[in-house]
């Protein structure tokens, strides 16, 4: 098999880790929150595209620096048992997610990329991307994306320039073979997001660069926010384009890849903000759900369609909101009040995550100091 198997172990006999999940009722919803992480190891979850928790939740991936390099960690949501479940150095904690199997987490460490069981540590298998792709390849970096067989993946990455011109290219990575299915290039680069729908994975969106969205007197084609990669025809056209006087933000598909949501903001300013979303072709867009004032900034629809989770960037001052799509009404989950100020590290954004059955809801804060990792269940 391409994929190599020279890397396959189980996990070291790490130190062992503190048990404990803290459980308290927020203090403004009165609702029940889990604290996860309690040290000053930089905790995180991961990116809202991504997911953290395994498919019976029993348990949630989380990075934390607090070995001196950035690993990944576990705990059992049922015994409150914390582990490493990564060693070594480059593991790039924004990279991993749960893969489409439910009981292994994929990530990069440096160019390779690597998975593993999430409950014992091993390391069922690593493919080196620098090794498939494009001689010169470099920036390797994966879109935390998987089709939902897992069989493919989607890699952004960047040539070495030959004269004035950059070059670049988006990869669609057979897992199942351990090879290139295609590459498409894309001299321009990309602003990251790539997404494959789970409808169709030989189609994925990404973030076109440079932004251009706020610059109103562009064509349409220019002020793109989202482009579409055929890896059928080898094409790349604008895909997600907002009307004057508005920019889109944070997409992602829903479950099933049959309609594409992202946040619709106004310019200048940010509100009102609107959740919305576009077909499969990019037609038929919806509003799900706008506030006025709120600063709505990430969120994640439900497996089965039917709620929203947003959080809001608003700097120490911002509430976690879910919206029910069937009803169109809306709570306040918890506050988790994290800092986002600009020049913030990305990582201590809220950016919260559905667990697949609907029971619970990951994110992140670094309220009080040092970024932590908590739950709320629903």
């Amino acid at each position: 098999m391409p994929i190599s198997r020279r890397h396959l172990l189980f996990a070291a006999a790490f130190a062992p880790l503190p048990k404990g999940i803290r459980r308290f009722n927020d203090e403004r919803s009165k609702r029940e929150v889990w604290q996860i992480t309690n040290d000053d190891g930089f905790n995180h979850c991961c990116y809202f595209e991504a997911q953290p928790f395994t498919s019976d939740d029993r348990y949630l991936v989380y990075a934390s620096r607090r070995s001196g390099e950035m690993q990944l960690y576990r705990v059992d949501l049922k015994t409150e048992e914390h582990a490493q479940i990564t060693e070594g150095k480059g593991v790039l904690s924004m990279s991993y997610s749960i893969y489409p199997d439910g009981r292994t987490v994929i990530y990069q460490q440096g160019t390779r990329l690597v998975r593993t069981e999430v409950a014992s540590g091993q390391v069922t298998w690593a493919l080196d991307l620098a090794s498939i792709l494009p001689p010169g390849a470099e920036s390797v970096r994966t879109g935390r994306t998987y089709s939902s067989d897992g069989r493919y993946t989607a890699v952004g990455y960047s040539l070495p320039s030959s004269g004035a011109a950059s070059q670049g290219g988006i990869a669609l990575v057979d897992l199942g073979h351990g090879k290139l299915h295609g590459t498409i290039a894309n001299n321009t680069g990309t602003g990251g997001h790539l997404l494959i729908c789970p409808g169709d994975p030989l189609l994925v969106t990404f973030v076109k660069q440079p932004d251009e969205q706020n610059q109103m007197d562009l064509p349409p084609e220019r002020r793109a926010r989202t482009m579409l990669a055929n890896f059928r025809t080898g094409e790349i056209r604008p895909f997600l384009t907002m009307p004057t006087g508005f920019r889109a933000t944070h997409e992602y598909w829903d479950a099933q890849g049959v309609r594409f949501y992202y946040h619709k903001k106004s310019v200048p300013g940010w509100v009102p903000t609107s959740i919305c979303s576009v077909r499969r072709n990019g037609t038929g867009e919806q509003t799900h759900f706008t506030h006025e004032t709120l600063k709505l900034g990430h969120s994640m629809i439900s497996r089965d369609g039917r709620f929203i989770v947003s959080d809001v960037q608003e700097p120490d001052n911002n509430p976690l909101v879910y919206i029910d799509l069937r009803f169109g009404t809306s709570k306040i989950l918890c506050w988790p009040d994290t800092t986002v100020k600009e020049g913030h590290a990305q990582q201590a954004h809220v950016h919260p995550s559905i667990s697949p059955s609907g029971k619970f809801v990951a994110y992140t804060s670094n309220k009080g100091g040092s970024p932590q990792v908590y739950v709320v269940p629903l």
